[in-house]
């Protein structure tokens, strides 16, 4: 069926249909870098999907069903990557939902290919969604082991970010006031970035602010951040005034012009190769031809060169654009309002123990175990399951993977170890549990420490690893057995 929003010339067409176009380029590229990032996240047919997507959109940038299929493949991975989910995959795939409801609103009304309508629905679901997940991560980094330079992860991740880039200089041998600097610089931002973007006034300032921070944040070529940051990109864009979209458009459309005039096809032909090489590095994740190192190695360029273009013509834009950026932040329809409640929901989870991973906790030295917690703010935990105070202390085995937490002094819930046995039943073993110490040749020798919780339970309710001392460390990796 033809589209009956067809582009048309940059001129005719709504503001609101270029903003779509210029999200959906950018939530494809994020797509791509999650997979540069994460190349062995999911399955290849779920990465297949995925990639699909990502052509499809970068092909047709604005085009509400292949926007629809990124979205669909976005879901399920999400599902397919879970319980070793990123946090800002997993706030992908709150966004996702959102334009899947939205494609299905418009099926619904007979009108699948409103562009206008769909950005109508989708952007200020998104932007509630941001601005839910970003507060809570915020809101996580107030405990006492994040003000501890010992053991902050900013001060950790400044360290290494750094020695990465060839610049350990910049560390000056450790000097407190540096390191303090860089805490508390992280947290005020942090803090700050939610309530810029929230009140008019302030709101192009957050976007700027928000951009430039995690385009820093992802100089990390230690620890790549590049797929968190490409993501937060696409949703910060959505907080600029409604013809950021058409400004972009402009520009594109007046190369365009220009070449047309002297009887040349290049913007075509580069389009064609533009998306063509993005969908192609998806593609290379996709058939395994790509392994961690190669993907990161491969992703971090591009995203450097996307990351400052982006800060250059956003600082370029909000300069001629001086209007204050009204953008709408109630939901287009109360049901709308149901995901950025879901992501609210997911923040709480560590307060209420019901798990401790991915829960807008990523990097905040937080600790909430057991009813405790170290948070300034929030004494205590309400804790509505009971999986923490079943800790088990490793102290030797025959697997590598279990081996890393005994050496640094880790603790996993009786379930994180049982799922990680059950794949691994011939592992030898010996460990502490209630104050008792139990060894077994086998694991399998006890047939309770290899059966497996529930599929579902395995992938929502995973707990990260508990740090058996003080103050709570940074846990730059995967916390659970893997």
């Amino acid at each position: 069926m033809a589209d009956p929003n067809p582009p048309e010339r940059f001129g005719r067409r709504s503001v609101q249909a270029d903003a779509l176009a210029l999200f959906s380029v950018l939530w494809a590229l994020a797509a791509t870098w999650h997979l540069l990032g994460n190349p062995r996240g999911a399955p290849a047919w779920a990465q297949a999907l995925l990639t699909l997507g990502i052509g499809l959109t970068l092909l047709r940038p604005g085009a509400v069903v292949p926007l629809g299929v990124l979205a669909a493949g976005g879901l399920v991975t999400v599902w397919e990557e879970a319980p070793l989910l990123g946090n800002h995959w997993l706030l992908a795939g709150f966004v996702n939902l959102s334009i899947l409801a939205a494609l299905g609103v418009g099926v619904a009304r007979r009108r699948p290919f409103d562009r206008t309508d769909m950005a109508n629905r989708v952007f200020p679901a998104a932007r509630g969604t941001l601005l839910s997940f970003y507060a809570f991560a915020a809101f996580a980094k107030l405990n006492e082991g994040f003000f501890d330079r010992s053991v902050s992860c900013a001060v950790y991740f400044y360290r290494e970010s750094t020695e990465s880039l060839g610049l350990a200089g910049l560390q000056l041998g450790g000097a407190a006031w540096l390191e303090h600097a860089v805490i508390y610089g992280t947290v005020l931002i942090e803090l700050a970035v939610p309530v810029l973007l929230v009140l008019p006034r302030t709101r192009r300032l957050g976007v700027l602010v928000a951009i430039t921070f995690h385009a820093l944040l992802a100089l990390d070529r230690a620890h790549q951040f590049f797929d968190f940051s490409a993501v937060l990109l696409a949703l910060f864009v959505l907080f600029l005034p409604p013809s950021a979209g058409s400004w972009v458009a402009e520009r594109v459309g007046s190369v365009r012009a220009r070449l047309a005039l002297r009887g040349e096809r290049l913007p075509e032909r580069t389009h064609l190769a533009a998306a063509g090489a993005v969908t192609t590095l998806a593609v290379l994740v996709t058939v395994d031809a790509l392994g961690p190192q190669g993907g990161r190695s491969i992703g971090w360029w591009p995203w450097q060169a996307v990351a400052l273009t982006s800060i250059v013509a956003t600082a370029r834009y909000l300069r001629q654009e001086r209007t204050p950026a009204v953008v709408r932040l109630r939901p287009h329809h109360w049901a709308f309002a149901v995901v950025p409640l879901l992501v609210v929901l997911n923040g709480l989870t560590p307060y209420l123990e019901l798990k401790t991973a991915y829960g807008w906790n990523m990097y905040a030295n937080l600790r909430t175990v057991g009813g405790e917690t170290n948070h300034l703010i929030v004494p205590r935990t309400l804790p509505l399951a009971d999986d923490q105070d079943d800790l088990v202390e490793i102290l030797d085995t025959s697997s590598a993977g279990l081996a890393r937490y005994a050496a640094s002094d880790y603790a996993l819930t009786w379930g994180q170890l049982r799922t990680y046995l059950a794949d691994r039943p011939n592992v030898r073993i010996t460990y502490r549990r209630g104050g008792e110490v139990v060894h077994l040749d086998r694991a399998k020798d006890d047939p309770e420490l290899v059966t497996p919780l529930p599929s579902w339970r395995e992938k929502l309710q995973l707990f990260r690893a508990v740090d058996l001392t003080e103050p709570e460390r940074c846990l730059p990796t995967w916390g659970p057995a893997r």
